[in-house]
């Protein structure tokens, strides 16, 4: 008898968060040594875990931010996504779903830990959706379809930025 087929899936949360004097004018992005390219900060989802808790958990963990305290995570998501594989990438077989969450952080200890690390990056909407930063780095490119695609920022804010 012929086994079904192995599905690869992500199901998780990923993090938009605001520059908290520019807003939406700029997105922390993170340099991912392995990829060799900038990123959103992504969390999978673990079970029995909500959405919106599980990209509070890596928000925090990943960023070295307290909970509750340094920012605080959008209580609906600016999107859900059920992606079948070939949506994303042809050859990437993952069946992807997603929620973007916007994240705001407050106060000026989180804004200092976060600039102070090396690998975060406040990039423009039109850097993200160009696929490439000012000095040249590299956008993740699935993360550059899933913003172009599914328009996460404003029309008129990547058209003017």
């Amino acid at each position: 008898m012929k086994a079904w087929p192995r599905m690869i899936k992500f199901v998780g949360s990923v993090a938009l968060i605001r520059h908290p004097e520019l807003l939406e004018e700029k997105w922390l992005a993170r340099w991912n040594e392995r990829e060799q390219s900038f990123g959103f900060v992504i969390a999978e989802r673990l079970e029995g875990e909500s959405y919106r808790a599980c990209v509070d958990r890596q928000v925090s963990s990943t960023l070295r931010l307290r909970r509750g305290r340094d920012y605080i995570v959008s209580s609906v998501p600016r999107l859900h996504l059920d992606l079948p594989p070939g949506s994303v990438d042809e050859a990437d077989e993952t069946f992807y779903v997603l929620e973007f969450y916007v994240v705001d952080l407050y106060g000026a200890a989180a804004l200092v830990t976060v600039d102070n690390d090396a690998t975060n990056r406040w990039l423009t909407a039109r850097e993200l959706l160009s696929g490439t930063a000012i000095d040249g780095g590299k956008i993740e490119s699935r993360l550059v379809t899933l913003l172009r695609r599914f328009e996460v920022f404003s029309a008129e804010l990547w058209r003017t930025t």
